[in-house]
């Protein structure tokens, strides 16, 4: 018989239980998806990928302490030589971060350890030791993650802030550039190379840097390469997420795709006036206007200052050519938005079109103020202008349309020569 220490030394480690959630309060799409996930799980338990799946969807939707113990579960199952157990490891470590540092640190060593390349698990290792206050640690991390990757702006930053932090001015400085010329966009990077430059003693430097990072966001950070992590956030199903997916989708002109997801949050928060507004305005965009119109006034109907429903209903009743229509949605747009300039210019339209002239010239003016580019604007305000006779204004609004590369039309053109010639013509 052997004896019971011999026993627990060679018994197989038991499986961790898999977690599970309390789905009542969750999105109907979040629920179906973690359900999908823990039961792919729970199908097949020794399988290290599933559990790591469930992990990611868990962690995606900020439940850190079930991810944990999921991805604690795939390190275990894994072959360490392999991506699972690199992303297991990696991912332990984000979600542990704030709750156990210690063990997010151990995370990661053992994820370096077999795969010693992988660039931010360095620096999220020297983020992690600089919070444990082992900054020569963190140094070392900063500097081998740098040396492994010298395109990595991140890593440049990070190792260029603790060299500042130590007052190694001379070697920060052109790690920080190196970070603001990979990001430009990251003010955190600007902000730290102003710091830098003042150090120096270089404060005309300094100032332009700071300047720079005032009129960017102050707080963004260089990004990096980064598909584990990138991986686990695209799991995110949550309607905060999607709606940010349908304006990436909207801004990149990708409106099928925005419509798609519009129509789907839609669906999930049916009480949403800003969903539903900015639903309308995709359908409209897709020549959808009748659904849009309904789109645009359930909104109105949950929020009658909705400012981008009032002004949709506004550019419909403009096509369909009733301008009384259009003023009266236009104007409840502005009660919300008042610098809003496309609905000052709609406005500005519907009363042109309207023959009340000078009130069209004092809104269209008012949105030059906000959109001074817009030759648009000016071509109205030059039709509005000659209508009142005012026709040297009238070619000066034409003349400002053209520098914006906006020409007026053959037959206004005409018109208003027939009228009073071009000044200097």
């Amino acid at each position: 018989m052997f004896p019971a220490a011999v026993l627990l030394a060679v018994a197989p480690a038991q499986a961790a239980p898999l977690p599970a959630p309390d789905l009542a309060a969750m999105e109907p799409q979040v629920a179906a998806l973690l359900a999908d996930t823990r039961a792919a799980a729970a199908a097949a338990p020794d399988d290290a990928s599933a559990w790591l799946a469930y992990g990611e969807v868990l962690h995606a939707h900020e439940l850190a302490a079930e991810a944990a113990a999921c991805y604690r579960e795939a390190a275990r199952l894994a072959d360490r030589s392999g991506l699972t157990a690199l992303a297991a490891r990696y991912l332990l470590a984000h979600a542990v971060r704030g709750s156990d540092p210690a063990e997010s640190a151990s995370a990661l060593e053992a994820a370096l350890a077999d795969h010693p390349g992988y660039v931010p698990a360095r620096v999220l290792l020297g983020e992690v030791r600089d919070d444990l206050g082992d900054r020569a640690a963190a140094l070392a991390a900063f500097r081998r993650a740098a040396a492994d990757d010298p395109g990595a702006p991140l890593a440049a930053f990070r190792l260029g802030s603790a060299l500042l932090a130590e007052g190694r001015v001379g070697e920060a400085i052109p790690l920080l550039r190196s970070a603001v010329a990979g990001a430009p966009e990251a003010g955190a990077a600007h902000t730290a190379l102003a710091r830098a430059h003042y150090a120096a003693g270089e404060r005309d430097l300094a100032e332009a840097a700071a300047a720079r990072a005032a009129a960017i966001a102050p707080d963004r950070l260089p990004s990096i390469e980064d598909p584990i992590h990138h991986r686990m956030i695209e799991r995110d199903r949550s309607s905060p997420r999607l709606l940010d997916l349908a304006g990436e989708a909207q801004a990149a002109g990708r409106s099928a795709e925005a419509e798609s997801r519009y129509r789907d949050l839609a669906a999930i928060r049916p009480r949403d006036a800003t969903v539903l507004a900015r639903f309308g305005a995709v359908l409209a965009g897709r020549g959808k206007d009748d659904e849009a119109e309904r789109r645009y006034l359930d909104a109105v109907a949950l929020d009658p200052e909705q400012a981008l429903a009032r002004f949709g209903l506004g550019v419909l009743r403009a096509r369909a050519e009733d301008y009384p229509g259009a003023e009266f949605q236009f104007r409840a747009s502005l009660r919300a938005r008042p610098d809003a300039p496309a609905a000052l210019a709609g406005l500005g339209e519907a009363l042109l079109r309207q023959r009340r002239y000078a009130e069209a010239i004092e809104a269209l003016r008012r949105a030059a103020e906000f959109d001074p580019e817009s030759g648009d604007i000016r071509l109205m305000e030059a039709a509005a202008l000659a209508e009142l006779g005012r026709y040297e204004e009238a070619w000066a609004a034409v003349r400002a349309a053209a520098a914006r590369e906006v020409e007026a039309s053959e037959e206004f053109l005409a018109a208003l020569r027939a009228k009073h010639p071009e000044p200097g013509g």
